[in-house]
């Protein structure tokens, strides 16, 4: 006879399957999320990358300054390095091949960082001679406390030179503007502009001006035959003024008086009056205790 089947073990059996079906049906759903979270990043980065290629600039290899070059630098190996630089915004001059720099001298301090640029070069060779121009001079003068403007010339600043002589066969002596708009190469031993504070005194004896050879030439004969000052001017002045000179006799001849509202000197035009003649006058003195009193009396017919 058979036995009748445990009707509590057929029930265990069947929470069981029902147990693993939830189960299954569970980790189903979980990968099909675990897809679906994949597929959604795969495809968001595809898209991000897309519209970054899209607005990317273009670049283009670039040579700058790794340290800050003073100017009359002989440019080394490891005084540059190569950068990508937006195509769009390089400036004009630059160089892509650091061997291209290799002897060239800065004519211009640059900072770290900054593109080294063709006008801010001077060749190669190095020292003072590459920084100058085909068919310029650099001539040295003497100067002191007066001639060099008190010390505040500083290399790349822009001078007049004045030159005081006495004319040959004669005492009198001229003093006129001979040169104008001048460079000073450099002060003393330095050549940097922006080696010392701009607003600081620069001890030196000798100032260094870059000159063509005409100039040259006078430059040298007012500084062996007379006396020469240097006078301080902006550097965005350009223009030049024609002086005839002063002498002693005409700038005795000169009456300056200031401008109202403003201290700049305006020439004013010489007027010579005869001298009046001396008119007669009656004087009478009268004194009262410890007053004294003066009075002129003039004759009749006289205003």
């Amino acid at each position: 006879m058979a036995e009748k089947p445990n009707l509590n073990s057929v029930l265990n059996k069947a929470a069981d399957r029902k147990t693993r079906r939830a189960a299954l049906r569970a980790a189903l759903f979980l990968g099909l999320a675990v897809i679906a979270a994949v597929g959604s990043a795969l495809l968001l980065t595809r898209y991000m990358e897309a519209r970054t290629a899209a607005a990317r600039v273009p670049t283009r290899t670039v040579i700058v300054a790794a340290i800050d070059l003073p100017v009359g630098t002989e440019i080394r190996t490891e005084h540059v390095r190569a950068v990508d630089w937006p195509a769009a915004s390089a400036p004009e001059g630059t160089f892509s091949d650091p061997a291209l720099l290799q002897g060239k001298v800065v004519s211009a301090r640059t900072v770290k960082g900054e593109p080294i640029l063709v006008a801010k070069l001077a060749g190669s060779g190095g020292g003072l001679s590459a920084l100058l121009p085909p068919g310029m001079r650099a001539a040295a003068v003497r100067v002191d406390d007066v001639v060099g403007v008190a010390g505040f010339i500083h290399p790349g600043d822009t001078v007049d030179v004045i030159a005081t002589m006495r004319h040959e066969g004669g005492n009198n002596t001229t003093a006129k503007v001979i040169l104008q708009r001048i460079k000073v190469l450099a002060v003393g031993k330095e050549l940097d502009q922006r080696s010392k504070s701009q607003d600081k005194v620069v001890q030196a004896t000798v100032a260094t001006l870059m000159v063509d050879a005409e100039e040259s030439e006078r430059l040298a004969l007012a500084a062996a035959q007379g006396k020469i000052l240097l006078t301080l001017r902006s550097g965005a002045d350009l223009d030049v003024v024609a002086t005839p000179g002063v002498t002693p006799a005409s700038l005795l001849a000169i009456a300056v008086e200031p401008k109202p509202g403003s201290g700049t000197p305006v020439r004013a035009r010489v007027v010579r009056r005869e001298k009046a003649p001396e008119k007669s006058s009656e004087v009478v003195e009268i004194l009262r205790g410890d007053l004294y009193e003066r009075r002129d009396f003039q004759p009749k017919g006289t205003k």
